[in-house]
């Protein structure tokens, strides 16, 4: 009986982990007084993607690489951190010293990331 017990509980298991979707993403967004923080653990597959989209956002300038970790300033004067790595990335940005439009375009960017994580 115990046998049978322990295979039922073997083959459930196996079911459970045959039909879940995989998804392993989290998101944390810290929106303090003086930081805005965005995190994400995501699918490895969807790293490029991911790439590919902040690259629109902050052109003309780019990052590329397996492991991106960088404080860097656009052309409008914004300035944030960005740590990046397959199936990672962290976005940090200073409010006090940059300009509320540059709160907003790293806000909407990150928003955007978000989005482009919810595509299959």
């Amino acid at each position: 009986m115990k046998y049978i017990s322990r295979i039922s509980g073997i083959l459930l298991i196996s079911v459970l982990l045959a039909c879940s979707d995989g998804n392993n993403r989290k998101i944390s967004v810290t929106d303090s007084a003086n930081t805005y923080e965005f995190l994400a653990k995501f699918e490895k597959e969807k790293t490029k993607r991911v790439q590919d989209f902040i690259n629109t956002q902050v052109a003309p300038s780019s990052f590329s690489g397996d492991h991106v970790s960088i404080t860097t300033t656009l052309d409008d004067k914004t300035r944030f951190k960005l740590e990046e790595r397959a199936g990672r990335i962290r976005i940090e940005l200073d409010k006090e010293a940059n300009s509320d439009a540059s709160y907003q375009r790293i806000k909407t960017m990150c928003e955007g990331i978000e989005k482009v994580l919810d595509e299959k």
